[in-house]
């Protein structure tokens, strides 16, 4: 990884943080409707929400669960990564291993975080285990991986790069504890935005 794009990745997450701050501080934020959330919604509130869609993923513990299970009862930031990701995914682990720190009573708080994979094929239990690892988490931090029949899904509801996993989006989105989308940042926001608004769902 060259130095200039050190540089030019410092300043991509500087920027979209300033960004985030100055959206947050505006009263007119805007919104998608849920009966048509499109795949360039760049950030905002999802109004009325959206149900997530239910599919089966495969834990970093090697069990088998649904989606919809594990975002009930809870506040939820998801992320899409892929271990294998050099470029923006380690950006994005750090912004989570940011928010855990901000997060002392995470769990009694009924908040957590959730890196979902968007390679099936690469993604093993062990590797999000090692993506875990990497950045620290802790509990209240799970990693998951969906079934490869069910990535389109995943890809076209959450913005993912359907065409490319070098192309998936940073965004992060906020699950209310009923499992529907109820917010989508824009790319690479700091840890800071992503607390304030788990503690308000």
């Amino acid at each position: 990884m060259t130095d200039a794009f050190l540089c030019a990745t410092r300043r991509r997450v500087l920027f979209t943080s300033a960004l985030m701050f100055a959206a947050a501080a505006m009263t007119d934020l805007p919104q998608a409707k849920a009966s048509a959330l499109p795949l360039n919604f760049h950030g905002g509130r999802i109004n009325p929400p959206v149900p997530v869609p239910d599919v089966p993923v495969r834990l970093s513990d090697g069990k088998v669960t649904s989606l919809a299970k594990i975002l009930s009862g809870r506040a939820t930031a998801l992320q899409l990564i892929f271990t294998g990701c050099s470029t923006t995914c380690p950006i994005q682990g750090a912004i989570f291993q940011r928010v855990q720190s901000l997060l002392p009573n995470q769990i009694e708080s009924g908040i957590q975080l959730l890196s979902l994979s968007i390679d099936p094929l690469a993604d093993t239990p062990q590797a999000m285990q090692l993506w875990l690892k990497r950045f620290e988490g802790r509990p209240g931090w799970v990693a998951a991986t969906p079934d490869l029949k069910d990535l389109d899904v995943i890809q076209d509801f959450f913005g993912g790069g359907r065409n490319s996993i070098e192309n998936h989006a940073t965004q992060v989105q906020i699950i209310s504890r009923r499992g529907e989308l109820i917010w989508r940042t824009y790319e690479l926001p700091p840890a800071e935005s992503i607390v304030d608004m788990l503690r308000k769902v």
